[in-house]
C-alpha cells in the first residue's frame, strides 16, 4: 500500500515541478471574456495559460493542463472533493452549462481557443 502512495505521491511532484518548471510566453495575448473570480487567481490563469497553451495541440490536453495547474496551485482546503473540485474545458466551439462555486469560474480566450474554468463541489446539495 505505501508503495502506491508514494507512487502517487511522486507523480504528484513531478506534475508539481512540471507546471512550476516551465515560463510563460508573456507575448501571449489572454482575453478574460467573463468571471467572477479574485485578481490572484485571473493572474493566475494568465500564467497558465501563457505557459501551457503552445505546448499542447488537442484541446484536452491544454484542459487537462490547466486543471492539473489549478488543482496543484488551488487545491482543496481539506483535500476532499466535497470542498470543491476544478473542472476545464477547451475548443474552439462549445456549449456548456455548469454549476459552479461563487468567485470561482473564469472564461477567457488565448489563441483563437476559448477556455472555461470552474470549481464545483462534489455533490450540489452539499
Amino acid at each position: 500500500m505505501s508503495g502506491i502512495a508514494l507512487g502517487f505521491a511522486m507523480a504528484d511532484e513531478e506534475k508539481e515541478k512540471k507546471v512550476k518548471g516551465d515560463q510563460p510566453d508573456t507575448s501571449i495575448k489572454v482575453t478574460i471574456l467573463k468571471t467572477d473570480m479574485s485578481e490572484e487567481m485571473v493572474a493566475d490563469i494568465v500564467t497558465v495559460t501563457q505557459t501551457v497553451i503552445k505546448k499542447h495541440k488537442l484541446h484536452k490536453d491544454l484542459a487537462t493542463a490547466i486543471k492539473t495547474a489549478f488543482d496543484i496551485k488551488h487545491p482543496p482546503a481539506d483535500n476532499k472533493a466535497t470542498s470543491g473540485v476544478w473542472h476545464c474545458v477547451c475548443g474552439s466551439n462549445f456549449a456548456v452549462s455548469v454549476t459552479h462555486e461563487t468567485h470561482f469560474a473564469c472564461y477567457w480566450e488565448a489563441c483563437n481557443v476559448k477556455m472555461l474554468l470552474w470549481k464545483s463541489k462534489d455533490s450540489p446539495f452539499d
